[in-house]
């Protein structure tokens, strides 16, 4: 897909002041204007840079991604972009949904392991029991009914708890991703509402992961902007 390029008026950037303006005395005001043209120009290049990228990444995209996603959103996220504080947000969105599917995941391991013992444990008690009976052999069909009895309880309460685990995690997950959903949409996130629409979660799942690739890879150096001066005024 060819996209045209786009004109984004300057008017349309948000205009944030820098921080030696905060607090700036009243005679230093002639020269703020400057800084601020400047600071406007290069966030509007910013925003030139990261819309590229996502064309790029949004070439790659399925076309049932491709089909959720307009040209208005890429430009909108574009200046979410360039704004650079939605990158600390989803680092940090991401670190505590692994996290938890990390301790998620131990417990399913736990459960797992458990349960095998158990069954181990019930296996050799079995063939324990059928080695003592050996030579009863009348008593044997008996034993061999209560161990089946005894082996269908031990796998109906292990499904039981698996489902129970299993159910915890869904929630959690599903939990979440509404997490990242209201926070995403707070900081003003195209694309990103609280909703359960399996599809509507994919497109979002697939724009964390283009903002998580373009924080990996830097500014160009001309594209950041410039440090303040230790000392200011000059």
């Amino acid at each position: 897909m060819v996209f045209d390029v786009l004109e984004i008026p300057l008017s349309t950037i948000p205009q944030h002041p820098l921080p030696h303006q905060l607090g700036s005395p009243k005679h230093h005001v002639r020269i703020e204007a400057p800084m601020n043209v400047r600071e406007r120009e290069l966030f509007q290049q910013r925003v030139y840079f990261y819309l590229n990228e996502l064309r790029t990444l949004f070439a790659e995209a399925p076309i049932d991604i491709q089909a959720g996603i307009s040209e208005a959103a890429l430009t909108q996220l574009a200046h979410t972009l360039a704004d650079g504080a939605i990158f600390d947000s989803v680092i940090e969105l991401s670190e505590a949904q692994r996290s938890e599917e990390h301790a998620l995941h131990k417990q399913l391991m736990s459960l797992r392991s458990e349960q095998s013992a158990e069954r181990t444990a019930l296996r050799n008690k079995h063939r324990e029991e059928r080695a003592i009976n050996a030579s009863r052999q009348h008593h044997l069909p008996i034993l061999q009914k209560e161990q089946e009895q005894e082996l269908q309880r031990l796998t109906k309460r292990q499904m039981d708890s698996m489902r129970s685990l299993t159910t915890h995690i869904v929630h959690s997950l599903d939990g979440r991703v509404m997490e990242q959903q209201s926070a995403l949409e707070q900081i003003g996130c195209p694309l990103f509402i609280r909703t359960t629409n399996p599809h509507q979660i994919r497109i979002q799942m697939r724009v964390l992961d283009w903002i998580m690739r373009l924080s990996h890879r830097p500014l160009p150096t001309e594209l950041r902007t410039p440090s303040v001066p230790n000392k200011w005024p000059p």
